[in-house]
């Protein structure tokens, strides 16, 4: 038993594999550690590209990932050209992708392979061939494939065609099949297929030896410029969108000052990281990312100055994270930066939101926010109009007041912030005692459960 533990322990820290998951073509939450979370965590070190493909160092690793990527950002001559000379040294590439009737950018680099991105829907059920006939095919949706002679089908759907398959190039294998067959939740709770994928890139890839001692590094956007003390970080696909994107940020800083009264906590956004997405974005505190067409961007100017206040509003928050409404504080952080900027779209954002909320609680005095199950719009909802009220019972400037008081009365080195905590920094800000008032609202608040100072 002791000799068996141990071995597992010597592979585990020694895998056969090294693969990146691509995200400079397109980011997603799903393919930043998800993918390798589901399919390939006990068998493989996987690390992730943020920076050009053409520039990405692939000579310790034997699998690579890919997906379809965005028509914003091609694959551009020397991305194709670092895939081809991977695959032709031995390396296992994985392409996720579907035909779609527009230009797919994975498409001229499959099809310099003797295959297609068929538009044409795959139709259900699918089968396995060879070492998959007797495994277990889940797929969402996707379309089929077209082939030449090169290629082995490994999956098929109802009327024969191609679905999944792969081909040798040089020393390696070229793996292409549809989207529909991955997991693609950004939680990964969807580990489709998970019986054989794994397997079957872990048996190609490890034909390619690495070094498993020498453990790889992600790669990040390699190219950056300062704006100000913000450090702007981007690759060679996403440059075309930085000037327009710090353009807005420089626009909204200074109404997030007015709003909050303060500046970001102390070393927070150093650094905005522009993000090859229009799925919107995400912040370390540190770092800010942002994705580079959220909500129509350039043409459409509002949904970014939202998304920028909100990713920001993070670090203004720190180093404690706002209980129950840390999201929606955010982005009514960005609704009243697009107020300010006489933006029609803010105002209908909000009520649009409050609307929601008062589905489930018409006078929001009857649903505890905080309860268990609590639906997502009555938290959302119940939020803004809280912010609104006590802008106008003790504003304007109530929250600027309040994240004044919370910097003055919560030391960084506290250890939690509750509702309890909130309420109370909240009735310091405004002089009044508003726990009475937030359990009329039905939130689950009690004085006696917080030691900070009250009026």
């Amino acid at each position: 038993m002791l000799y068996s533990m141990l071995i597992s322990i010597a592979l585990f820290a020694n895998p056969a594999v090294h693969s990146v998951s691509d995200i400079s073509q397109q980011f997603s939450f799903y393919m930043d550690g998800r993918f390798h979370r589901q399919y390939l965590k006990d068998d493989a070190v996987d690390v992730r590209n943020w920076g050009s493909l053409s520039e990405l160092d692939l000579s310790n690793i034997n699998l690579l990932l890919l997906t379809g990527g965005d028509a914003r950002i091609p694959y551009d001559d020397g991305a194709r050209k670092n895939i081809s000379d991977f695959l032709t040294g031995g390396g296992t590439v994985l392409i996720m992708a579907d035909g779609t009737g527009k230009s797919v950018p994975v498409a001229p680099f499959v099809e310099s392979y003797g295959a297609t991105l068929h538009n044409k829907a795959a139709s259900k059920p699918l089968k396995g061939l060879n070492e998959l006939a007797d495994q277990e095919i889940t797929f969402r949706r996707g379309g089929t494939l077209k082939l030449d002679e090169n290629w082995s089908p490994l999956i098929v759907d109802q009327a024969g065609r191609p679905v999944l398959a792969e081909r040798p190039v040089g020393a390696g294998t070229l793996v292409l099949g549809s989207r529909g067959l991955f997991g693609q939740k950004p939680d990964a709770s969807d580990p489709i297929n998970d019986a054989w994928v794994g397997p079957m890139l872990t048996a190609r890839a490890a034909s390619k030896p690495i070094d498993p001692k020498r453990k790889p590094r992600r790669t990040w956007a390699e190219d950056s410029r300062m704006a100000g003390p913000l450090k702007i970080e981007f690759h060679d696909g996403t440059e075309q969108f930085a000037d327009d994107i710090v353009e807005v940020y420089e626009e909204v800083r200074p109404h997030m000052l007015a709003i909050t009264g303060v500046e970001p906590a102390p070393g927070m956004i150093q650094r905005m990281l522009i993000l090859p997405t229009g799925g919107g974005g995400f912040s370390s505190g540190v770092c800010i990312a942002i994705g580079a067409w959220w909500g129509g961007f350039p043409e459409k100017r509002y949904p970014m100055v939202e998304l920028i206040s909100h990713e920001a509003g993070h670090s203004w928050v720190l180093p404690h994270p706002e209980p129950l409404w840390n999201e929606p504080i955010a982005t009514w952080f960005g609704i009243q930066v697009g107020r300010r900027l006489g933006m029609p779209e803010a105002e209908q954002t909000l009520h649009r939101q409050l609307r929601k909320g008062r589905k489930h609680d018409p006078d929001f005095t009857k649903m505890d926010p905080m309860a268990e199950g609590a639906p997502r719009d009555l938290i959302w909802g119940k939020s803004y109009f809280v912010f609104e009220e006590l802008e106008r019972k003790h504003g304007p400037g109530a929250m600027a007041k309040y994240f004044i008081a919370k910097r003055k009365l919560v030391p960084a080195q506290r250890q939690g912030y509750s509702m309890d905590d909130c309420v109370a920094v909240w009735s310091m800000a405004t002089g009044e005692d508003l726990f009475p008032w937030f359990r009329s609202l039905a939130f689950d608040v009690d004085r006696s459960r917080t030691d900070l100072p009250m009026p």
